[in-house]
């Protein structure tokens, strides 16, 4: 099998400064001259030489096909072919780029995309490249030179333009897509980050970042739709658009004028559930305390001490109380949990605090488990989407009806039966596309096609799509043959088997009912939540999200988000 080495390919010869001729005599006097063979330098200590420039400020690096090495024999070190030094050896000096990774070649060396992907998946600041620590750590870690702001700067404007003509050309080349839309606060102002999703020609989920834009600060619904739909025509998409999920309240008229459909996110579904029973008086006082408690120990220098105390006195985690924000069922979960688990701790602390009002007591302990129980439920449910490798909104009644079952399985756990009543009302019926979507996945098509007025809905609505389609292009067909010709096809899934959970249903439709399969990238593109799975059900994750980007300066947040979401992983991809 062949192996790639890195070859150094001169550069015209030039004047040098002299500070660089300086160095150049240095090392010729001790390892040689360095352009003759270029390998030596590994005898040279890193604080002696700089590579990059002892080869050159315009030397650049080229990949060649070479035979592997030859073995090496017990006991000896293995040659390269110039008896100087191996391949391995050879790498750990002049380390290369992967095969296909992005890189841009500048006088401050071939590593430049290593710092910017640093920068976009972690959404730092372009700046940082020149910052003192930063700098220390790179000298210490034996980079001599790394980029400067502005050539950092310079690549990402170019990354970002190259970027967004590949997001065009996708979006140009596909028939449907949704839009997700986030609405975010910084620091007293609200951000809208929109996502769009479709499916490829090659039956693959694509995700594109396309803009990430201020909301005024007195807009209405029709006016963020209205910014809504500007963004989508930049993109040349409004006409392809059939969903937009979002995380913001009432906007479903709005979204309906524009001739979309609206799907409310389904984390903020789960939350709205929860928020029903803190109506509730035992559920709603518990909650209340325990936000008190984790408040007072959270904002209070000398309550955190005495905890700490505690926590030491009784062997207990010394961990920190985590607070709710507002009405999100995971994070009031981790706060419950942590309460009850430094239950004592605390019981000690506020009576030494002389917060005796703050104290659990034994019924309050008794509702705040029953709680934690039904939270527990939702969690295991939303961590099952995660690991769903092809999860969109046709998991949805799946993941409820499975909720609502072990809801009621706990008979004994009054907030289990109220969270289950309210997940049965009608306020929580899922939409007629929203059942159509889980209809058109094989793994979960009987959750609603075991229903038959469910079944003969599903089939009249396509067969009449499927003539609405044929009479626009000009078929000549009738009615009553197209149904005739199709009826079959759809009678066939509807009896098939459902694929296992772990199956793959875009492949299924790519190779099998092709006339039903053109119908399915449009409600199989569809995702549960405004936000990306992982981030949506994991607290630690969003807060991080959210710190990071309130940092970023307005004039760079589009760009850095866009990049964030488009590149991150295609920057050093293999």
């Amino acid at each position: 099998m062949a192996s790639r080495r890195t070859v150094y390919i001169e550069a015209p010869k030039g004047r040098l400064s002299d500070s660089m001729d300086l160095r150049r005599k240095l090392v010729d006097k001790r390892v040689g001259p360095v352009r003759e063979n270029a390998e030596r330098v590994k005898d040279l200590p890193l604080q002696d030489v700089d590579y990059r420039k002892m080869l050159g400020k315009r030397n650049w690096l080229c990949d060649e096909e070479q035979p592997s090495p030859p073995t090496a024999q017990k006991g000896k070190r293995p040659k390269a072919d110039n008896g100087n030094l191996t391949e391995r050896e050879h790498y750990s000096m002049f380390p290369q780029l992967q095969r296909g990774q992005q890189q841009m070649v500048t006088e401050t060396g071939p590593q430049l995309s290593l710092w910017l992907k640093m920068i976009i998946c972690d959404l730092h600041l372009y700046t940082i490249v020149e910052e003192k620590g930063f700098l220390d750590l790179m000298r210490s870690l034996g980079h001599k030179n790394p980029p400067s702001a502005a050539d950092v700067y310079s690549e990402m404007v170019q990354m970002f333009d190259q970027t967004k003509e590949k997001v065009r050309k996708a979006l140009e080349a596909t028939k449907s897509v949704t839009l997700a839309c986030d609405f975010w606060n910084s620091k007293a102002v609200q951000f809208l980050t929109v996502t769009c999703h479709l499916i490829n020609k090659s039956w693959k989920q694509e995700s594109f970042v396309l803009e990430t834009t201020l909301v005024p600060e007195k807009s209405s619904s029709d006016s963020n739709i209205n910014q809504l739909y500007k963004i989508a025509a930049r993109w040349g998409i409004e006409k392809k658009v059939h969903v937009v999920v979002t995380n913001a309240n009432n906007l479903d008229m709005a979204v309906q004028k524009v001739g979309w459909k609206h799907l409310s996110c389904f984390a903020k579904t789960l939350d709205k559930v929860v928020r029903q029973i803190t109506k509730h008086a035992s559920v709603g006082k518990v909650l209340k305390r325990c936000c008190d408690v984790a408040h007072f120990f959270c904002f209070n220098a000398e309550a955190g001490k005495k905890l700490r105390e505690a926590q030491i006195k009784l062997d207990l985690p010394r961990q920190s109380l985590i607070t709710a924000k507002g009405n999100a069922w995971l994070s009031t979960l981790s706060m419950l949990e942590r309460i009850s688990e430094q239950h004592e701790a605390l019981k000690e602390a506020l009576i030494e605090t002389d917060k005796l009002r703050l104290v659990l007591n034994e019924d309050d302990r008794n509702v705040m488990r029953d709680i934690i129980k039904a939270l527990c439920l939702f969690k295991e449910v939303t961590e099952a989407m995660k690991r769903d490798q092809h999860c969109s909104a046709s998991n949805i009644i799946p993941c409820l009806e499975k909720l609502k079952r072990k809801l009621k399985e706990q008979k004994e756990n009054d907030v289990a039966q109220l969270l289950a009543k309210h997940l049965c009302s009608d306020q929580f019926r899922p939409a007629d596309w929203l059942t159509m979507s889980t209809a058109l996945d094989p793994r979960y098509k009987h959750f609603v096609l075991s229903d038959p007025v469910i079944a003969k809905s599903f089939k009249e609505k396509f067969l009449d799509e499927m003539y609405l389609i044929a009479k626009a292009e000009n078929l000549p067909v009738t009615e009553a043959s197209l149904h005739k010709s199709n009826f079959g096809e759809l009678e066939n899934y509807i009896k098939m088997a459902q694929l296992p959970r772990e199956g793959n249903p875009l492949s299924f439709w790519r190779y099998n009912y092709k006339r039903l399969a053109s119908f399915a990238p449009e409600y199989l593109n569809i995702v549960t939540t405004a936000v990306p799975l992982d981030r949506a059900f994991d607290v630690q994750k969003s807060q991080l999200m959210s710190s990071r980007r309130s940092v970023l300066p307005p004039e760079l947040l589009d760009m850095m988000l866009f990049l964030n979401g488009n590149c991150s992983t295609e920057v050093g991809r293999d």
